[in-house]
């Protein structure tokens, strides 16, 4: 085969790329290489003539590129439903959320933690020198944060509500304010698939979509608020409670407590505790309300 002779132009090697669902690029980049062009051809031909020759030759490359936008065209309805369906995959791919249907459940570390299809609460009662502490969180439980959809620090956030450095003197005085905590929020324990606020939708959607199984609360709806008499009663005579930290959420220091809690030594002995209580069901009212033990 005979080698091809150079030509005064080369078309540059990149000429477009196709990124499926996203992007279409058609490009070719004209280098005009003066040491191989023969202007010889042109020499004896007058220059009106020559200037009608390049005009008649742009003409024809428009012509060209008006035709290559056309068959791009052509791209944008299958890049559209590739697009849509590469979203819808991903949508049905995210998995539904492991919760315990609105049951308290002990976990491997000795807390505890009650969830559904939309929240959680956790908390963990464990010894802090002489005193008690008291860990308890509340969170929603969307499942696109399951799958990197969210960042943690994105807004609206995670975490509802939380304190990490509650202090008391006695168990019950912990597991007093843990019962308090839930009557706040036990509305949010009802349902296996809770009304999502309007504020928090953005959790519970992907790709711009409510996950099924979900739906948005109704406008208006209020939540049940505890007031400053109801924190009150919840507390004993010696219990030390501690201001509530703002935000980081750190681990016990301590093993959680077994379900007896034998007596701890310190400077001098301690007598034993009772044992640790989950919270009790909401059906009465917040000043009367008692809990009852594990069993």
């Amino acid at each position: 085969m005979a080698k091809q002779k150079p030509t005064f132009f080369e078309v540059s090697t990149y000429t477009g790329s196709l990124r499926e669902g996203g992007e279409i690029s058609i490009q070719r980049h004209m280098i005009y290489r003066g040491e191989r062009a023969d202007f010889k051809p042109f020499l004896n031909v007058a220059i009106k003539e020559l200037e009608q020759r390049l005009k008649d030759s742009k003409t024809k490359e428009k012509k060209v590129y008006d035709q290559l936008q056309e068959a791009a065209k052509a791209w944008d309805e299958h890049g559209a439903q590739t697009l849509l369906l590469q979203k819808a995959i991903e949508y049905l791919k995210v998995p539904a959320v492991t919760h315990t249907s609105n049951e308290w459940k002990k976990q491997k570390d000795g807390s505890w933690k009650i969830s559904n299809m939309v929240y959680k609460m956790t908390f963990s009662i464990t010894r802090s020198g002489m005193d008690w502490k008291l860990v308890w969180e509340v969170s929603y439980m969307a499942p696109s944060l399951q799958v990197g959809y969210r960042g943690y620090e994105r807004t609206p956030r995670e975490r509802i509500d939380y304190e990490g450095s509650k202090k008391y003197k006695t168990l019950d005085g912990a597991q007093k304010y843990v019962q308090l905590k839930f009557d706040q929020y036990s509305s949010y324990f009802k349902e296996l698939s809770p009304p999502v606020p309007a504020e928090a939708k953005d959790l519970f959607s992907v790709n711009g979509q409510l996950l099924q199984g979900y739906a948005l609360e109704r406008p208006g709806a209020k939540k049940k608020e505890v007031t400053l008499s109801d924190l009150l009663n919840c507390l004993e005579d010696g219990d030390t409670i501690q201001p509530k930290t703002p935000t980081t959420l750190a681990p016990p220091t301590a093993t959680p407590p077994t379900e007896k809690v034998q007596s701890v030594k310190a400077t001098t002995e301690l007598k034993k505790e009772t044992p640790l209580k989950k919270p009790a069901p909401h059906r009465k009212p917040l000043h009367k309300k008692k809990s009852a033990p594990v069993r």
